[in-house]
């Protein structure tokens, strides 16, 4: 039996997406491609925007045109809200809310006549794990899941339920497993990865856990919120070597009015002590952000402060989402809902700033190294090797494949539209052992 797997939207449903492939390929389906025909098409959605609901409807057409007599099954946070509406889509064979998850193999062999081969998977998702992803090098490990914050536009905390955090061990031993498989760099990820907790023991903690008793080469963290950052994480990111010179802290909005109405609980004056704190800590980190663009109320000078408060602060990329209606949100009911025109002109104005910022921030390492971790892919328009460095730049240099899935320094000698271009080390120079690359002082 072939399976054909697509994910929407965030880490976390990657992870999930990864996690039932691996589910199912134990229990003997063969995955193929999802432009490939298949016995089972299994569409893991997202629905944080109108675009991504969209996107998962589109998913869903897309499986039906290719297998007209495949089992086609919906899953993640867009069935959980609307699952009545998606059942009735021609085509889709089941939908599978989120507390149910974890059954989803199961359920798929039971579908496929099966269901005598397997027992009853009776764990929630967290009963899964993974041992490495589909044709990615860097690996994906889910540490938490939910939200209680109840931002004014967000309907994540009714998709993803209440938070619930991640046994160290079963992650610890996750990530060797990962290890044990090759990868070089783990993401640690989860709706509120900042929130996690353990028996006590936040996101510093299992950190410190995770540098002590695993051997893996780096660590990168998810979307961490302003207000769950704390002192010993920030200085554990200034010590290590092995964790990411990079961090995503969404921003929203640059003006403390939209923050009060969006519900977040920081102002700008916070924000920007984060930022420089953080910054002043960790040199040459890279700081991205999210902004939502036409927040109902949202008038000119509002968003004029935002771009002001952006291109002053150390953020070096920008993620730019317009707004829109969620059903259930407090923002839906708002008025002074802003016309699509203006929000198309506002984020077109957002994303230039992003790029002209993160054109700064790259151009600041020509002439500098790098220490890079090479995919196993390579650039499809150049043929390059190409990589990401600890600080998430993308690097793209000459080289053969023996580089592949490894860390190695690279020379910045130029900057290609969004990319950097590098020089490999000599090539009579001894190969680096495959242990990490410290580019930064121990701690």
């Amino acid at each position: 039996m072939k399976v054909a797997l697509f994910t929407i939207g965030c880490k976390v449903n990657q992870y999930e997406t990864e996690a039932i492939a691996e589910k199912l390929k134990a229990l003997g389906f063969e995955r193929v491609d999802f432009r490939d025909q298949a016995d089972v098409y299994v569409i893991n959605t997202c629905t944080v925007t109108g675009e991504s609901d969209r996107s998962s409807r589109q998913a869903i057409y897309r499986a039906k045109r290719r297998s007209p007599d495949a089992k086609i099954i919906v899953t993640g946070c867009y069935a959980q809200l609307e699952k009545e509406f998606l059942q009735s889509l021609p085509g889709v064979s089941v939908v599978v809310k989120q507390e149910v998850k974890g059954k989803l193999p199961h359920l798929v062999t039971r579908l496929m006549g099966q269901g005598s081969r397997v027992k009853e998977i009776e764990d929630q998702f967290f009963g899964f794990s993974v041992t490495g992803l589909a044709k990615h090098t860097r690996a994906l490990v889910k540490i938490q899941d939910g939200c209680e914050k109840n931002c004014a536009y967000c309907v994540v905390p009714f998709a993803r339920g209440k938070e619930r955090s991640r046994e160290i061990e079963q992650i610890i031993s996750e990530i060797n497993d990962l290890v044990e498989n090759g990868y070089k760099e783990v993401v640690l990820t989860g709706v509120h990865i900042g929130r996690y907790d353990r028996n006590g023991l936040g996101l510093a903690e299992l950190s410190k856990r995770i540098l002590e008793e695993t051997e893996v080469e780096r660590i990168r963290y998810s979307s961490i919120d302003p207000k769950e950052f704390s002192d010993r994480l920030i200085n554990l990111l200034s010590k290590s070597d092995r964790i990411c010179r990079h961090l995503h802290i969404p921003l929203q909005s640059g003006d403390d009015f939209i923050l009060s109405k969006m519900k977040r609980d920081y102002s700008v004056e916070e924000y920007r002590a984060l930022v420089d704190k953080i910054s002043d800590s960790i040199p040459n980190i890279m700081i991205g952000a999210d902004v939502i663009v036409g927040f109902p109320g949202e008038t000119d000078e509002h968003f004029e402060s935002t771009c002001r408060f952006i291109s002053s602060s150390p953020i070096s990329y920008l993620h730019v989402f317009s707004y829109s209606d969620r059903k259930g949100t407090d923002a839906t009911s708002m008025p002074d809902k802003i016309p699509p025109e203006v929000i198309h002109r506002r984020s077109e104005i957002l994303h230039s700033l992003g790029k002209e910022k993160w054109r700064s921030y790259i151009d600041r390492f020509i002439g500098k190294k790098l220490a890079v971790l090479i995919e196993n892919r390579r650039d499809r328009k150049t043929g390059k090797l190409t990589g990401l460095s600890d600080n998430y730049i993308r690097v793209l240099l000459d080289g053969d494949d023996s580089a592949k899935n490894r860390i190695i320094p690279v020379h910045i000698i130029d900057r290609h539209e969004n990319k950097l271009l590098g020089k490999p080390p000599h090539p009579q120079s001894p190969s680096p052992p495959p242990s990490v690359v410290r580019l930064r002082s121990p701690p």
